[in-house]
């Protein structure tokens, strides 16, 4: 038997292994049902952003045409703008180089474009760049002030930076990116040389390319240097700030109200053992410390070097003016085999991001339910009671 046969054949050998071990497993007669609602629930997801996506660049593509022929016709009619129009444009061209636009001030007298307010050091001669090109500016007073992101303390300001590697294409870009790659790779298939095949890879990356909203680094999350995926969630809890802060402080307390968290064992000083239920159940664990606590403000943490799930993240505590609590998580985290290990735990209904927010919606109904504030006062069946009906 020839070596071409007998790789077609374990190559069908180790494809039917795997669809008879994935059929065992979503129809094992104990838990296949909710395996299965958790694959169909993660499949809808995934199709749902696609179709988001889709339907965004859509329409973020009529908006380009629409302004362009609107432009247009108004340089075909040599129309002076005015000074209202020409500040409504700069501020609309701002956002596609500046993460937070809304502290700088614009001002116009005939085309006098006036800017002052806080820019980051990285962002001040992109924006310059963009307002010059704007159509009625006829001159630029820089009045503004340049800033070091880094030096800026995490949540302290609305001023951050743009969130680590994310790449800023507009929805019509991608579209367009996306399309072009499509073309090459049809034709360079089509033709069946060598030229063919080169352009038929480059169209399939620039094709993957326009789908990615980070840099390659950061969304296939492989390398050690990345910080892998992103997640960012706010809420707003009925409690008093140090009472929120002193639960986040102790990691022992977090399996009372994430339900995706097992266990954490504290094994030195400031040094956890996490155990945590990944997808389709299968517990992960490992070991990471609190490399950070500012009293009532902040809570820092990161996993330990060869941790199956490296991770890292930032809790921030801000009391509301009613003495309620603002809580801020930002996190990264990056799973084994990168962007596949985390297109399976969406599959598999085991999203980091809804997890998370979920988490949140947990927490803030046993803090506003007197479960965890008055936990000392309650007899250990009330306690039960309580987080039996939170689960539901």
């Amino acid at each position: 038997m020839s070596p071409k046969k007998l790789s077609k054949i374990a190559f069908f050998s180790m494809l039917g292994a795997g669809a008879a071990g994935l059929g065992v497993y979503l129809f094992d007669p104990k838990d296949g049902r909710k395996r299965r609602s958790r694959l169909i629930k993660g499949t809808k997801k995934v199709v749902a952003n696609a179709r988001h996506e889709a339907e965004k660049s859509l329409r973020d593509a009529q908006h380009h045409v629409v302004g362009g022929i609107a432009c247009l016709s108004a340089r075909l009619r040599a129309e002076e703008a005015t000074d209202e129009v020409i500040v409504e444009r700069v501020r609309s061209r701002m956002g596609r180089v500046v993460a937070h636009p809304h502290p700088i001030r614009v001002a116009s007298d005939q085309g006098l474009v006036t800017l002052w307010g806080p820019v980051a050091r990285h962002e001040l001669l992109p924006l310059l760049y963009k307002v010059k090109a704007t159509p009625g500016v006829k001159e630029i007073r820089n009045h503004l002030t340049a800033y070091d992101p880094k030096e800026q303390e995490f949540g302290a300001s609305r001023m951050e930076s743009r969130k680590s590697g994310e790449i800023t294409w507009s929805p019509f870009e991608r579209l367009l990116i996306g399309a072009a790659g499509a073309s090459a790779a049809i034709y360079g298939l089509y033709k069946k040389n060598a030229f063919g095949r080169v352009l038929a890879l480059a169209g399939a990356g620039a094709m993957a390319g326009s789908t990615m909203k980070k840099d390659l680094s950061s969304s296939l999350a492989f390398t050690e240097n990345s910080r892998g995926f992103e997640v960012e969630q706010t809420i707003n809890i009925d409690a008093p700030v140090s009472d929120v802060f002193e639960f986040w402080a102790n990691p022992e307390n977090y399996p009372q109200a994430f339900s995706h968290i097992s266990s954490v064992e504290q094994i030195g000083e400031n040094l956890y053992r996490w155990t945590v239920k990944g997808p389709a159940g299968i517990p992960i664990g490992w070991e990471g410390v609190i490399t950070r606590i500012v009293p009532n403000t902040l809570v820092e943490w990161n996993s330990q070097p060869g941790s199956l799930i490296a991770n890292s993240g930032t809790a921030r505590f801000d009391p509301n003016y009613d003495a309620s609590t603002r809580l801020h998580i930002r996190m990264f985290y990056r799973p084994p085999a990168g962007i596949l290990g985390r297109f399976a735990a969406e599959l598999f209904g085991s999203d980091p991001e809804d997890m998370l927010r979920d988490d949140l919606r947990r927490l803030r109904w046993l803090f506003e339910s007197g479960a965890i504030r008055l936990k000392q006062e309650k007899s250990a069946e009330e306690e039960a009671d309580l987080l039996k009906m939170a689960t539901t």
